[in-house]
């Protein structure tokens, strides 16, 4: 009788555990959707520059008020500046930089210019958190290729490290956010099996609650290791004083700030009741959501649902994972009782992992086509290979441990850590990427004997671009007779070619430019003639007075 009794107690228990984490799964995915429902519906893509003022490497004969640059989406206040130095590495002016009322733009006013080359370098912080920086040159009164007097030849010029895609800092920047990320999964995931997934495991509670507050201080830890080594790249420049602008005037700074609070308190809100666990949990996977790519791309609501549920489930598999683990070392007998419970919600972790995440990629990516031009898509590639390994290693691990083959299952339940540490790093790395891939102003310039041609497209995104088109012509031939600009969507053969209209310019004479013993003729259009990305075909015809026709072909790809 008391065997009968202890068996039905045992499957009650066992009930009462599934069912408090399905309705633990549950109350995730609604605080997710009433977390989405209140945030706002717009925001654009990853954050780029679309128009500077004065353009890069443009050459000038009067000089700027001004330079502006418009970025694609909102900026966070507080931290940004434009810089303009001079040939002599000098500050062009002491003003800062003012950001308009839709916070978009840039502009910093400049004093009256002198004829040389400039240098302008701009840092400004991207809704999801991230630091987007970049540094071009105009020049004014002269050539852009024309060495200023005093400044010494390039044999002369040392660089340290300024060439050097990838350095020391970057490395610590990608170490320490990929430990952030998997510190965080392993303790989230851990409270969440602690308070739910334990059923009728009394035994070793006292133990995995040692474990639970060791994850606690690691992740409070490496949190603080990952603001002290990202407040660099976020500031820049810009010195203490943008230092103290993160934290009070940028919403990443209140995020770290929030985030680093809510650490805190965990110690002193955790344990007490097992639904203000779940609402800590779901809060600190919330602020993470708000500092990442899930913050920047439209819509916003649904971007920050599905990327707390990506790493709710996340956070279930790897911190049941290391839980299992722990167990199957210090009692194996408590993690055969242990494993079935866990491996069930891994396979549906995995499984919500995967939807989510392909969701989540469709909303990232316009087109697919990008997993393979890029390294975040690249990475991605390598992260899903990894999951469907993860798959197959858990299939696996259900058949072997049904056959009580307990050898293989250690070794296999190490390579199934082993993988989620791949995948974590991989995650670590890549929300540090953009998904999209960058557009590059374009400069094509073609030589011939008897005629030569430039174009430029700036800054050659989908929308409205600057073109000029220049011509050299020997000068006995005078004008062309006919300049045509023809642009052909590559992927839509059935719609007819947008035939630019180019306007002849004299504004663009300049005394400094190269002439190549001919007469230059310059030609200007302005708007949305590449109105969406794809591959574009362009098409020059250049006639001169002797109807002699030369012909121009290119074709390239907006992003």
């Amino acid at each position: 009788m008391a065997s009968a009794i202890a068996i039905i107690t045992s499957r009650k228990q066992r009930k009462l555990s599934w069912n408090s984490l399905c309705i633990l799964l549950l109350t995730i995915l609604i605080v997710s959707l009433c977390i989405g429902g209140i945030a706002p519906q717009k925001v654009s893509a990853h954050t780029s520059l679309t128009s500077a003022v004065p353009a890069a490497n443009a050459e000038l004969e009067q000089a700027p008020s001004s330079v502006i640059l418009t970025f694609n989406e909102r900026l966070e206040d507080g931290v940004y500046y434009i810089k303009v130095f001079d040939s002599k590495q000098k500050p062009v002016t002491d003003s800062k930089a003012k950001l308009n009322a839709s916070r978009t733009v840039v502009q910093l006013d400049l004093p009256k210019l002198t004829t040389g080359n400039y240098l302008v370098t701009y840092h400004v912080i991207s809704a999801d958190g991230h630091p987007v920086e970049g540094t071009y040159l105009f020049s004014l009164g002269q050539s852009i290729s024309q060495q200023p007097g005093g400044i010494p030849s390039n044999a002369d010029l040392t660089f340290t490290g300024l060439s050097q895609e990838f350095g020391v800092l970057d490395m610590v920047n990608y170490l320490s956010r990929i430990l952030y990320f998997i510190t965080m999964l392993l303790f989230t995931g851990w409270v969440i099996w602690l308070r739910f997934g334990l059923g009728n495991i009394g035994n070793v509670r006292p133990m995995l609650e040692g474990w639970a507050v060791q994850l606690q201080r690691a992740y409070l830890l490496v949190f603080l290791l990952f603001m002290f080594t990202h407040i660099y790249a976020m500031v820049g420049n810009g010195g203490p004083e943008a230092m103290a602008d993160l934290f009070t005037s940028t919403g990443i700074g209140y995020i770290w700030l929030g985030s680093l609070a809510l650490s805190l308190l965990g110690f002193i809100v955790l344990y007490r009741n097992p639904w203000m666990d779940v609402v800590w949990v779901a809060l600190l996977w919330v602020f993470k959501s708000l500092n990442g790519h899930a913050a920047a791309f439209a819509p916003q609501s649904q971007t920050i649902v599905l990327d707390v549920i990506h790493m709710a489930a996340a956070a279930l598999w790897m911190g049941g994972l290391l839980m299992l683990l722990v167990l199957w070392r210090s009692n194996k007998e408590e993690a055969k009782v242990f494993f079935p419970r866990f491996s069930s919600i891994a396979l549906a972790s995995i499984a919500l992992l995967t939807l989510s995440g392909v969701f989540i990629v469709l909303i990232f990516l316009p087109d697919i086509r990008y997993l393979v031009e890029t390294q975040w898509g690249k990475m991605l590639l390598v992260k899903s290979a990894l999951v469907l390994l993860v798959v197959l290693t858990g299939l696996t691990l259900r058949i072997l441990y049904r056959k009580r083959t307990l050898e293989k299952v250690t070794y296999l339940l190490r390579v199934d850590a082993v993988l989620a540490l791949l995948i974590a790093c991989i995650v670590g790395i890549f929300t540090y990427l953009t998904p999209l891939p960058a557009n590059e102003p374009l400069y094509w310039h073609v030589m011939g004997e008897k005629i030569h041609m430039t174009t430029q497209i700036t800054p050659n995104v989908p929308g409205v671009n600057d073109i000029t088109v220049k011509v050299w012509l020997p000068e006995k031939l005078g004008k062309p007779k006919q300049v045509l600009l023809k642009l052909r969507n590559a992927g839509t053969p059935e719609i007819a070619p947008i035939e630019v209209p180019l306007s002849f310019t004299t504004e663009d004479e300049k005394a400094f430019e190269e002439s190549y013993n001919m007469k230059k003729h310059t030609y200007k259009a302005r708007g949305a003639y590449l109105p969406y990305p794809g591959y574009w075909d362009i098409e020059i015809r250049v006639m001169d007075s002797n109807d002699d026709e030369t012909v121009y072909q290119k074709q390239i790809r907006l992003y």
